[in-house]
């Protein structure tokens, strides 16, 4: 039996500037050599444990805490740590305070490399470091990339000179087959070290690809449930609270399996139960086929374009060729840099064509000026505070009108209209600044469609939420679709993917290699391989269960499963 590393004993934590605890009445351990999963929905309180965990919280001069937070089996002595966050400081040779001095001179010599340079070389140097002390794991950790390692927020630590070792999201910035790669080697670590991982994430179905003993989930501050995954999987308490289970293991409520009878429920590849597949394949044959609907008409050509920034060797796009229709909601998927938002910026005029040709409606777009382009054409950036520049709403919508000298009762009419579409009204005399990041995204939205354009180009528009958030922000751009706009999903979530567009472009090295359905797409392994991508785990469950017709299961779930949501 594993004994207890870090344990949290009636502790509740507050913020000093807040009222309302952010952790309430906690009573859990962690032990050691345990490799954990802990998901909730945003603010329900992770990052802050994970923070308590780590000993950067609780302040005791701060008086914001209730309980204790102990170390080692005997609960002698409270738990004190010098964590450095988001750097993977295993050495703990520098304090924070050291390192803060350190910034701090950095950042007075410009001749000397930024502080996120120096945090990212500390970063791997620790990597380094802790590798050394487990030979067996380089060549895993070689599968990583310095880029790609430098994405995963991280941090280590010893607890009685046992290893700690905490990663905050580790795979919201990077696309499928590196999300996959890092899982994997945070797997190896955990199975061929005697290191505690604790993994925080909102992607619940890409984590489970590799097992985790525990499944510790929050909901407002409190702990809703902490047991092995499997078992937490058949019980309704994530969909209760916002926390999107596994597609397949979606498929199976739908079909009427009993959960309690089914095997290995948190691993697709190693799923089994009594007569599974012969239910799985009834419920399947009473879907009818999905019919897809005729192409509109054209929107927008692209023809042979290419683009090369200055300071580039070689081209971010090559002779791409692309025709998007009138009323689409198409996805544009690939690696972290293939081009997609390179090629996204060319459509919408933030970049200019070097070469080839755009056509809107049949004329070439080189004789629209660039304030023409813009009203045709909306982009919003993965960030919205790179566009929103006003303190309120209302001044947000006006700002882009006033600038096209667009009559002040015109401007009053747009902005009502948009008022209403992105369901704006509840939220109109808040400040920006008081303002969630869903919200921030309908208003960054909102000051694009004022415009009315008949595309609008989203970057990332659901990177890092939960399913809540991710849920309203994709349900409002399907009701702006279904209103005759045109939408561009420019991503690397292959189930936004699966689940909102019925078109897939897909990009690698800055050409365009597959332009189908997205089930298609996830369902050829050169394409898969090509774009970093990775087969869906609906397939994985089919071709485990052997199902007749694996692509047909998952085509028919996917169309299923996008009407029920809408009641």
């Amino acid at each position: 039996m594993k004994k207890p590393l870090i344990t949290f004993q009636n502790f509740t934590f507050t913020y000093s500037d807040q009222t309302i605890p952010v952790l309430n009445e906690l009573n859990v351990s962690i032990n050691e050599g345990e490799k954990i999963l802990v998901i909730g929905p945003s603010g329900s309180g992770k990052s802050t444990f994970a923070r308590c965990l780590s000993g950067v919280l609780p302040n005791k001069d701060n008086n914001d805490f209730l309980g204790n937070i102990f170390i080692g089996e005997d609960n002698a002595k409270p738990f004190i740590s010098n964590f450095l966050p988001n750097e993977l400081a295993i050495s703990m040779e520098e304090s924070a305070v050291a390192l803060h001095e350190k910034s701090r001179n950095l950042r007075s010599k410009p001749a000397v490399e930024p502080f996120q340079t120096y945090l990212g070389q500390k970063k791997l140097a620790s990597m380094e470091w802790f590798l050394s002390k487990y030979p067996s794991l380089r060549n895993s950790n070689s599968r990583l990339s310095n880029h790609q390692f430098e994405k995963i927020k991280s941090a280590g630590f010893f607890v009685n000179d046992k290893p700690v070792l905490i990663f905050d999201e580790p795979l919201a910035n990077l696309d499928p087959k590196s999300g996959d790669i890092a899982m994997r080697f945070i797997d190896e670590l955990a199975e061929k070290t005697d290191t505690t991982i604790i993994i925080i994430e909102h992607r619940l179905e890409d984590a489970l690809v590799y097992p985790f003993e525990r499944l510790i989930l929050f909901s407002e501050g409190r702990l809703m449930a902490d047991g092995k995954p499997s078992d937490i999987l058949k019980t309704d308490v994530l969909s209760e609270i916002g926390i999107r289970e596994p597609l397949y293991v979606t498929a199976m409520r739908y079909a009427g399996v009993n959960l309690d009878s089914v095997n290995n429920l948190d691993n697709a590849q190693n799923i089994n139960g009594p007569n599974l597949k012969e239910q799985m394949e009834l419920w399947l044959s009473y879907l009818p086929k999905f019919q897809y609907s005729e192409k509109g008409k054209p929107l927008m050509e692209l023809k042979d374009l290419n683009f090369q920034y200055p300071w580039n060797a070689h081209p971010i796009l090559n002779h791409i060729s692309l025709t998007f229709y009138e009323g689409e909601m198409v996805s544009l998927v690939g690696p972290n840099g293939s081009g997609k938002t390179t090629l996204a910026k060319l459509i919408s005029g933030q970049e200019p064509i070097h070469e080839g040709k755009m056509f809107w409606k049949g004329e070439d777009v080189s004789t629209f000026s660039a304030n023409d382009l813009a009203t045709l054409i909306g982009y919003v950036p993965q960030n919205p505070l790179e566009l929103i520049t006003q303190s309120t709403i209302d001044e947000e919508l006006a700002y882009r009108l006033r600038n096209r000298n667009f009559s002040e009762a015109d401007i009053s009419s747009r902005i009502e209209k948009v008022i209403r579409i992105c369901s704006l009204q509840y939220i109109r005399k808040l400040p920006i600044a008081a303002l969630s990041f869903g919200q921030l995204r309908r208003v960054a939205i909102g000051s694009v469609l004022v415009l009315d354009p008949e595309l609008i180009i989203v970057d990332e528009p659901a990177a890092g939420q939960d399913l809540n958030s991710y849920t309203e922000i994709m349900n409002f751009l399907q009701s702006i679709n279904l209103r005759g706009v045109s939408v561009l999903l420019v991503t690397h979530d292959i189930h936004l993917m699966l689940e909102y567009s019925k078109r897939a472009v897909v990009m690698a090295k800055g050409e365009v290699i597959a332009d189908s359905t997205p089930v298609l797409v996830l369902a050829t392994p050169e394409i898969i391989e090509a774009a970093s991508l990775k087969e869906t785990n609906l397939l994985t469950f089919a071709k485990q269960l052997n199902m007749t017709d694996p692509y047909g299961f998952t085509d028919k779930f996917i169309h299923y499963d996008r009407v029920a949501r809408l009641f």
